[in-house]
């Protein structure tokens, strides 16, 4: 039997598993899914860790670009008010509100600001 020369991701434990999932229901992740259950529940009902793997490439640019700022000024130790106004200054929080108003409809566009 022949194996895979990719290694596997790293297994997330149960605490990890949930801070994703809430990513993924925060960003709406489940709407690009290929699971019907989230698409029904509207939020994610798989396992965390592959639908993201699975589905953040499927995100608009502006919401991929919004998330990955958002963790990198974490790591650098940015509190989160100043990331979210140098994200506001740059386009990133309207493009969140624009995924937002189309996924959950147009009472949702001004809901970020």
């Amino acid at each position: 039997m022949v194996k895979s020369l990719k290694s596997a991701p790293p297994q997330l434990d149960r605490k990890q598993e949930a801070d994703l999932r809430g990513w993924i229901n925060l960003l709406d992740i489940w709407r690009v899914c290929a699971n019907p259950a989230c698409d029904r529940a509207g939020c994610c009902r798989g396992k965390p860790s592959g639908c993201f793997r699975q589905n953040f490439s499927r995100l608009p640019i502006g919401m991929q670009d919004c998330f990955l700022a958002l963790i990198a000024a974490k790591q650098d130790g940015l509190p989160f008010d100043d990331a979210w106004a140098e994200l506001t200054r740059v386009g990133l929080v309207a493009e969140l509100a624009k995924w937002q108003a189309l996924v959950h409809g147009s009472e949702a566009a001004g809901a970020v600001n």
